[in-house]
């Protein structure tokens, strides 16, 4: 089973549901987790008919704060068999039965972003961990890192927000399923200072879950219109142990012709030995780029 969890930053356009129905023509989910669509609960169900998923449930934006409550909803196909248990703006909880019947759990989770609030997240999923015994996948925005590893320029993050993060996993018996693809999952998509990038979102999973899906694997996704790239967990995994990057492409940076050192990058990749085809130069400068590190970007 594949289950994907997005943050789409609003389904209310042509435009965004376009992007979206490529996204899962792609990657071909069973379940669909989306964070912040921006729509009401008659919305919703629209775009699920619309995209081709049997069933729905949502927890739809509150316009009497204006539209800041941003909206969750869940989709699946025909053949997976789903109850939702339990849906708020911060979570959609869901009870699923495997095709031999087992029964697991996956969670849904939309973290409060501001670090003041934070703990109503990890509150959250405490109380949650609480209520089941059985395997269980949480995946999501939560809105926080893990380590500093997770975060690329702009300020450091406040250690007692990490460390909160980190005991509120090890309290409810989950832990980081990894990930392949790009390392962060969230840009501000500042170009001229102030950049940032972070992973904010992934899949934890308790042992019991793990091993009885010890396949399992979490692919970060190209972005598309959202400032979250899409995360997908395939329960069985596949066969391509080699590719790390499944579900990424390159694509070149315009700001990045704006710098001399990057032109540098440029210059001494096509530049390397005559005897190299032009696909092995294009693939030579792509590597360069990807490990490329701009600190007028920071």
């Amino acid at each position: 089973m594949r289950l994907l969890s997005y943050n789409c930053c609003g389904l209310g356009s042509k435009r965004a549901v376009r992007a979206l129905k490529s996204l899962l023509r792609r990657a071909s989910p069973q379940v669909v987790f989306l964070m912040e669509t921006k729509q009401a609960k008659a919305e919703n169900e629209e775009t699920q008919k619309e995209l081709g998923f049997a069933g729905g449930d949502s927890w739809p934006t509150d316009t009497s704060r204006g539209g800041r409550a941003e909206g969750l909803c869940v989709w699946w196909k025909e053949e997976v068999e789903l109850t939702v248990m339990h849906a708020s703006s911060h979570c959609m909880d869901l009870k699923i039965v495997g095709e031999g019947g087992e029964i697991w759990r996956f969670t849904g989770i939309y973290g409060w972003p501001g670090s003041g609030q934070k703990h109503n997240t990890w509150d959250l999923i405490r109380g949650l961990a609480r209520q089941w015994e059985g395997p269980w996948l949480c995946g999501g925005d939560f809105n926080e890192i893990l380590s500093g590893e997770e975060k690329r320029c702009g300020q450091v993050r406040e250690e007692n927000d990490i460390e909160a993060f980190q005991e509120c996993l090890v309290e409810g018996d989950l832990r980081d399923l990894g990930f392949h693809g790009y390392q962060y999952t969230w840009e501000n998509r500042r170009r001229n200072g102030g950049y940032v990038e972070e992973r904010l979102d992934r899949f934890v999973a308790t042992e019991e879950w793990a091993i009885r899906f010890n396949k399992c694997k979490v692919r970060h996704m190209d972005k598309t219109r959202s400032d979250h790239r899409p995360i997908i967990c395939d329960t069985e995994g596949d066969d391509d142990d080699d590719e790390p990057r499944w579900g990424w492409s390159f694509r070149y940076d315009p700001f990045w012709s704006k710098h001399e050192d990057s032109k540098r990058v440029v210059k001494e990749a096509w530049g390397g030995g005559g005897a190299l085809s032009a696909m092995d130069k294009i693939s030579q400068c792509r590597a360069k780029l990807e490990l490329f590190n701009i600190p007028q970007l920071c």
